[in-house]
């Protein structure tokens, strides 16, 4: 396996190439990261605040960093009127869920909870692992539409997310988020329903094509990703300001603590690790290196303490919430990359396609 000399990518990830030297083609062509600008973010946020709602913006928050230092920027630098909402995934970690509990009192915003059918909710997890290996994309396809319906239900014009540049050529090359490709997958389950199946996606049509024309009318909320807008600090300088300002806890397990706030999380990469030979953590540390955070040999002694390669200390209790054994997770670990990629919706790649020309023409 060949790794780039200058972060810790290796040859796994989909399109990677290296030069005579053994630097990887993210590091060649990776330029000063520039936000958007934040005069931008201010004329999006001051159109928020002229639209007849009460409430400028919602801030979907599970307790991690990021979550809840967007919802530190609306509240306490923006003087936003926020409804902050929680999707309960069913696999919370306490310290997340204690740090929501803080934000919520610190902020005194209104908090809207979402609380799935459980069973459902554990079946539909259940069969996507078991099929695919991947539960985050149920879990992000659950999240979303309750995202939506809540934004829906209390008219508010603005979503604010907390996506980060930190996590940058981290996602999978499967398209876990489209809602056909997880239509065909369920399919192959024997204790669903197409109505179960339903029920948890709230807009079973959903499309890339059509909420980007909802938007564009103000049929639903515009989603926003603030840190895309701003200077960011660091992972430690944003852990620094909300633990000041919002009472928030770090994971102490571990020094960089991305998505502590699901008990999965370290399975879901020991996994992803098996199939693809890299995963979340191994790209969050590469993008650190190249932003000047961190150092290549403090990203190899961090990774090597996270040991992907072994299953994590409690894999044993996901497995029990999901009734998976023993021999279903060496059968998944099995599954070979994009298996399902050619069930993807059509109109999605047309729509991805459409949208990269576009940006490529832009940025002429």
């Amino acid at each position: 396996m060949k790794t780039c000399n200058k972060c810790i990518i290796n040859d796994s990830y989909p399109g990677i190439s290296f030069n005579e030297m053994g630097t990887c083609s993210l590091c060649v062509e990776q330029r000063t990261y520039k936000p958007i600008g934040e005069d931008k973010l201010l004329d999006i946020l001051q159109e928020a605040r002229k639209k007849n709602s009460n409430y400028n913006a919602l801030v979907p928050l599970s307790g991690g960093k990021d979550s809840t230092y967007i919802l530190h920027l609306a509240v306490n630098v923006y003087k936003l009127k926020v409804l902050a909402m929680t999707y309960d995934n069913g696999l919370f970690n306490q310290i997340a869920l204690d740090n929501i509990q803080s934000a919520i009192e610190i902020t005194k915003v209104k908090h809207v909870f979402c609380k799935p059918d459980k069973e459902i909710q554990r079946k539909i997890y259940r069969n996507m692992f078991l099929l695919s290996g991947d539960i985050c994309g149920a879990c992000d396809i659950g999240t979303k539409a309750n995202i939506f319906k809540v934004a829906k239900d209390y008219s508010i014009p603005l979503i604010l997310f907390g996506t980060s540049p930190l996590e940058n050529d981290s996602f999978l090359p499967d398209s876990i988020q489209d809602i056909a490709r997880f239509k065909y997958i369920l399919k192959k389950s024997n204790d669903l329903s197409r109505k179960e199946i339903n029920d948890f996606l709230i807009y079973p049509n959903r499309n890339l094509f059509l909420f980007s024309f909802y938007k564009k009318i103000g049929k639903i909320a515009k989603e926003v990703s603030p840190l895309s807008f701003i200077n960011n600090p660091t992972d430690k300088e944003m852990g620094d300001i909300i633990t000041k300002e919002m009472n928030w806890k770090e994971d102490n397990s571990r020094e960089y603590s991305k998505h502590f706030d699901c008990v999965a999380e370290p399975l879901t990469n020991y996994v992803r690790n098996k199939i693809y030979g890299y995963e979340r953590r191994l790209c969050q540390y590469s993008n650190m290196i190249r932003r000047n955070e961190i150092t290549r040999e403090k990203a190899l002694e961090l990774y090597s303490i996270d040991d992907i390669a072994s299953k994590p200390d409690n894999y044993q209790d996901v497995l029990s919430y999901l009734k998976i054994t023993e021999e279903d997770l060496q059968m998944v670990t099995n599954i070979p990359p994009l298996k399902y990629e050619k069930n993807t919706s059509k109109i999605n790649r047309f729509f991805t396609r459409l949208m990269k020309i576009k940006k490529l023409l832009n940025n002429r």
